[in-house]
């Protein structure tokens, strides 16, 4: 009994270690918005272009709204309003108090950024106040996003 309760530490040392060791080199090749510049797989440009707009809405609702709006408006909720999201440098939405993290990192939103910002939050801005901690799966950030490209004055064309 005891050695198979070693054995059994052992494994989840073994398998901890592991997952460190793939993060790490996740981060490394992946990190912050500040200082990395994400493009889209084929796969995520074809899954954007064939999304739902209503099922994009629908997550939208079920998952951002307490915190978003989605339509045009000057003023804000718990997080920033989203309209005109698409081409505006992060951290700029005029009346709203962003994190120095998010002020900083310096980039502006597009299908790419956004992809990689909400599939894991804390990786693409370290330090940023949204509660949120990201969607990894492919097939509902691809509905989010282009619902979200639909919440623009002038839409973004999407991608190739």
């Amino acid at each position: 009994m005891k050695k198979w309760f070693l054995y059994s530490l052992f494994l989840v040392l073994c398998i901890y270690m592991m997952s460190s060791i793939a993060q790490t080199t996740e981060d490394k090749s992946q990190g912050s918005l500040a200082h990395f510049k994400p493009t889209l797989s084929a796969d995520l440009k074809e899954l954007i272009k064939t999304a739902d707009i209503a099922d994009g809405k629908e997550y939208f609702m079920r998952k951002c709204s307490s915190c978003h709006d989605e339509y045009q408006s000057e003023t804000h909720g718990k997080g920033p309003n989203l309209w005109n999201v698409f081409g505006r440098k992060a951290g700029t939405s005029e009346g709203f108090e962003y994190s120095d993290a998010m002020r900083q990192s310096g980039h502006n939103w597009s299908f790419a950024t956004l992809n990689y910002y909400l599939t894991r939050t804390e990786r693409a801005v370290p330090g940023r106040i949204m509660n949120f901690r990201g969607i990894r799966q492919d097939k509902y950030r691809a509905k989010l996003l282009l619902f979200l490209s639909t919440m623009n004055d002038t839409p973004p064309a999407l991608p190739e």
